[in-house]
């Protein structure tokens, strides 16, 4: 009688290396500077341990489920159970609400851990859940509907309820903005003949949605702003992005200090673990402005390091979206890609002044245990279509 296997770590046959190296050394460059960036006067050696401890386990949970999810996803298995995952999917962004809120945001599940701080963000996996679900409804459909309204209310509906409840809810905006990106892009790769006048309006809204922020920004744009009813502290964020040295004192105070961190770092860095503005200047030092502490630490060649392995996820997960024969196939693979992409531009704008604070991390850099598990998780759906694409193409 045979053993039942075990879990075995290897990825399956035909997976992108590329993809994989680049994962593992931004996870390990990531956690490194999450450990520094939490040398401040008052850390204790107990306090950097659990740490690098928090940050292990996430990153072994996500490795194990990227490394599962690549041997045994299939979009046979998401149809079938579709509406059960969109439902528990809402009702996991509906628990947050519960906890008391963490920097204005509900958007955090507490689970008890005797001596450490577990938190889950259920929105992080949202965001996966949702280019699925574009995907299933979407993709490779053959159907003769003729109805535009027919073919996109499951999926239109369930995007708009998970960003409802993100923003009205939970107020954490920044997520919202990540998840309605990714399906907003998505939706213009089906092949749909009801759906193509549609996605040319959507190419029409995004030109003139890039023209609009960059005319926000502009003094004409914040005084338009100043007139409607919008937070003050929202406003504060577009005019710190125009110039943050006037708001230094406000809105601008973390932006002012993350510059001055870029500047301090110049090529090389003052060393790894000898950042003066993490000891109060970033109170985000760990999550929104690890960029600033790496920089500063590590110099511009530690943002090449970061920016190279981007670019090899970003580039190698498009160009397989190309290849493969499928919609949905097609549909996931752009979407992981401009889940990176949109993080990255987000993050890395929002820390440089270039454009407003979204308090979106960067991906597999800033600490974070379920972005780094839900981007983990992306990217295993991701090996699992790139490997039996290659595959396929060998038989």
């Amino acid at each position: 009688m045979k053993n039942k296997k075990t879990f075995s770590a290897k990825m399956p046959k035909g997976f992108d290396k590329y993809i994989q190296f680049s994962v593992l050394a931004l996870a390990v460059f990531g956690s490194v500077m999450v450990i520094s960036a939490s040398m401040t006067t008052n850390t204790t050696y107990v306090d950097l341990f659990k740490v690098g401890l928090k940050q292990v386990v996430y990153l072994c949970i996500g490795y194990i489920g990227m490394v599962f999810l690549a041997k045994k996803f299939s979009f046979d298995f998401v149809k079938r159970h579709i509406m059960w995952i969109m439902g528990l999917t809402m009702f996991f962004l509906l628990i947050p609400l519960v906890f008391p809120a963490v920097g204005g945001a509900k958007a955090w599940i507490r689970i008890p851990v005797p001596g450490f701080e577990v938190t889950l963000q259920p929105s992080e996996f949202a965001k996966i859940i949702s280019i699925l679900v574009l995907a299933t409804y979407l993709g490779d459909q053959k159907s003769k509907v003729k109805s535009i309204g027919t073919l996109t209310k499951i999926p239109l509906f369930f995007i708009i309820a998970c960003s409802a409840i993100i923003v009205l809810f939970q107020k954490d905006v920044g997520t919202a903005v990540v998840l309605v990106g990714i399906n907003y892009l998505v939706f213009l790769l089906p092949g749909h003949p009801v759906l193509r006048r549609w996605q040319l309006g959507f190419v029409a809204m995004i030109f003139v949605g890039l023209t609009g922020i960059v005319w926000i920004m502009t003094p004409s744009g914040i005084e338009v702003l100043q007139k409607l009813n919008i937070s003050g502290y929202q406003i504060e964020r577009f005019q710190s992005a125009v110039n943050p040295f006037v708001y230094k004192q406000n809105g601008g105070y973390q932006l002012v200090n993350s510059l001055v961190a870029f500047v301090k770092g110049k090529w090389f860095g003052v060393g790894l673990g000898k950042s003066l503005q993490k000891y109060g200047y970033l109170p985000a030092a760990k999550t929104d402005f690890i960029l600033a502490i790496t920089v500063e630490e590590t110099g511009i060649a530690g943002f090449f390091v970061i920016l190279a392995c981007y670019l090899t996820l970003i580039v190698r997960l498009f160009a397989h979206s190309i290849r493969v024969l499928d919609e949905k196939s097609r549909m996931v693979l752009a979407g992981v890609a401009l889940y990176l992409l949109l993080h990255f531009i987000l993050n890395v704008g929002g820390v440089t002044a270039l454009i407003p604070l979204t308090g979106v991390p960067l991906l597999l850099v800033s600490q974070g245990g379920s972005s780094t598990m839900a981007v983990m998780f992306a990217l295993g759906i991701a090996q699992n279509i790139i490997a039996r694409s290659r595959q396929g193409a060998e038989t």
